[in-house]
C-alpha cells in the first residue's frame, strides 16, 4: 500500500477532483502545445519508457471565422497490459493542441509514469 492509496480511495477518478487532490499529477493528466496541427498528427502516450498508445491529433477547422469555431476533437479509449482503462480526448484548434485524460485508473504511482510526445504530420 502506498502513502497515496488511502487518499485515492476517497477521490473519484474525475480529472478535476484528482487535480485538486494531487496537483503534481496535472502534467500527467493533461498537456498542450502551441503548434497548430495543419495536417493532423499523433500523440504518443508512454507509460514509463514503453509506448502505451498512439492517438490521432485531428486537423483544426482552419476556415472557421472565429478561433473558438476552429476546434476539432478526437477521443480514444485504450488499456494497458494489466487491463487499466484510459480515455484521452484531444482538442486541436488554430491556437494549438490540448489533451486530457478523461478516464484513468486511480493509481497515483501509475499516473505519475504517464508522459506524452507530439508528432505533427508535415503539410
Amino acid at each position: 500500500m502506498t502513502i497515496l492509496e488511502p487518499i485515492l480511495d476517497k477521490v473519484t477518478t474525475t480529472m478535476g477532483q484528482a487535480k485538486r487532490a494531487f496537483p503534481e499529477l496535472s502534467e500527467h493528466l493533461e498537456g498542450h502545445v502551441g503548434n497548430v496541427a495543419l495536417a493532423g498528427g499523433y500523440l504518443y502516450i508512454y507509460l514509463n519508457d514503453r509506448l502505451l498508445h498512439i492517438a490521432s491529433i485531428p486537423m483544426p477547422n482552419v476556415l472557421a471565422e472565429r478561433s473558438s469555431e476552429s476546434t476539432t476533437e478526437n477521443s480514444d479509449r485504450f488499456e494497458d497490459e494489466h487491463g487499466n482503462e484510459f480515455v484521452i480526448t484531444i482538442y486541436s484548434s488554430v491556437n494549438g493542441i490540448q489533451w486530457y485524460l478523461e478516464e484513468y485508473p486511480d493509481d497515483a504511482n501509475l499516473l505519475m509514469s504517464v508522459h506524452y510526445d507530439v508528432s505533427l504530420n508535415e503539410h
